[in-house]
């Protein structure tokens, strides 16, 4: 049944492809006026699809167009940088203080350790060698 389909729509397509070829006969391919038609078929697809896109131009104040707002808007963007600037530089500063907490507390464990350690071989030394 879907198969039947597809083959009579196949058989369609070549059908009106004949009919197409008889009225507007093509040229002769990779020659120059088959390329030529190429181009003019590509330039046409494209200016539709920009018509189709852009439909006009709207009206734009003056204000907007020149940017001729004292320079508020560039200050405000600025400021915004320079705010968030700020802002990863102080989680920056708050990541490396807490890794250097870590490493204090972590090398603050090794010498405690290190300590008993060595409190332990001098008791052993005291009580061998007096």
């Amino acid at each position: 049944m879907r198969a039947d389909l597809q083959y009579a729509r196949r058989q369609d397509r070549k059908l009106q492809k004949e009919r197409l070829e008889e009225l507007v006969p093509r040229t002769d391919p990779g020659s120059r006026e088959r390329q030529l038609e190429k181009k003019q078929a590509k330039t046409q697809m494209v200016r539709g699809a920009r018509e189709a896109k852009s439909p006009g131009a709207e009206e734009v104040g003056e204000n907007e167009l020149m940017g001729d707002d004292g320079g508020d808007a560039y200050r405000r963007h600025v400021k915004e940088r320079q705010k968030m600037k700020n802002e990863r530089e102080i989680r920056k500063e708050e990541i490396l203080r807490a890794r250097a907490a870590e490493r204090e507390e972590k090398m603050k464990g090794l010498k405690e350790r290190e300590e008993k350690t060595l409190d332990m071989l001098r008791n052993l030394a005291k009580e061998r060698f007096g």
